[in-house]
């Protein structure tokens, strides 16, 4: 749904999900690649794909995916590229236009710093997170695609372990474990990581999933700060979002959302049944110890964020 707005500000490349840089940033962070190489390779990889936009090179124009073109209000600007001259006739447009680079990548705020020191580019960052209750039928659909498939492009700890990179200590509660477990593990994780670096990066826009989807105006106006231009044709983006909304989980329901697991998500109650409801399920699932981990994290989150009840 962010993707969708941001992506239609004037001056903004249309999103593109980025795993390569996401992959330097995570090798650099663990260790594994020189800091001057990574710097080096990341500039490229920016550099690449700003001129690649230049030319609609390596646009995605699957119908239904969620970073389609197609589904952007400039398709039209960006299908006309496909025919314009390439080189210097590239580099003038993209000098004179000076659009900006967005993109998406998953689960990096720990390892990103390092996007600090590419020279010549200046990094907004845009935080989208989510209760980690309503995260937990997701990453139980997911979590054990990590390092068993080549569909999932995660970097992993290697070996026979496979183990995420986010998942930083205490492997055992990880490994071995059922679906269920491991999630709880894996959103621990991710919420002390993202608190961690959240008390040390104040110029972060956040985006809250639960009180953006009832209330996105003040997110919207946020956006438009950070990002500067404003969103071409937002009512019509808005509607096809079901946005604003009456309960958090009516969401449009896309196979794509469904393959993780949405449609566990009702909204035959209201908000807090629903909420009481879902955190009996997932005690239900877990050991005691890997929902100690899971509660913790809520609290976390909600200390932070508040309820939207």
């Amino acid at each position: 749904m962010a993707m969708r707005i941001i992506g239609s500000f004037t001056g903004v490349i249309p999103p593109r999900f980025n795993y390569q840089l996401e992959q330097i940033c995570i090798a650099i962070y663990e260790g594994k690649l020189e800091t001057n190489a990574g710097i080096e390779i990341l500039q490229l990889i920016l550099d690449q794909n700003h001129y690649d936009a230049a030319l609609s090179r390596e646009l995605n124009f699957r119908p239904k995916d969620l970073s389609s073109i197609l589904g952007s209000p400039k398709r039209l600007e960006y299908l006309k590229r496909l025919f314009l001259p390439d080189g210097e006739n590239a580099w003038t447009r993209l000098q004179a236009k000076q659009e900006k680079l967005f993109l998406i990548v998953h689960q990096l705020m720990s390892a990103s710093d390092i996007l600090d020191n590419l020279p010549e580019k200046k990094i907004h960052r845009i935080l989208c997170t989510r209760h980690p209750y309503y995260l937990f039928d997701h990453w139980v659909s997911c979590v054990d695609m990590h390092g068993s498939t080549p569909r999932d492009f995660s970097v992993t700890l290697g070996g026979s372990l496979e183990v995420p990179w986010f998942v930083q200590s205490n492997f055992e509660m990880f490994t071995g474990g059922s679906p269920e477990n491991k999630a709880a593990k894996v959103i621990s994780d991710l919420m002390k990581s993202q608190e961690s670096f959240l008390e040390n990066h104040s110029n972060v826009l956040i985006i809250d999933f639960e009180k953006f989807v009832l209330e996105p105006a003040n997110y919207v106006e946020r956006m438009e700060m950070m990002v500067g231009g404003s969103p071409q044709k937002l009512a019509s983006i808005l509607k096809r979002e079901n946005l604003p909304r009456m309960h958090i989980n009516l969401s449009n329901q896309k196979k794509i959302y469904k393959r993780y697991s949405s449609n566990k998500l009702n909204s035959d109650f209201n908000h807090a049944e629903d909420y009481e409801i879902l955190r009996d399920r997932i005690l239900s699932s877990t050991s005691d110890e890997h929902f100690n981990l899971l509660e913790s994290a809520a609290s976390t989150y909600e200390a932070r964020f508040g309820r939207w009840f």
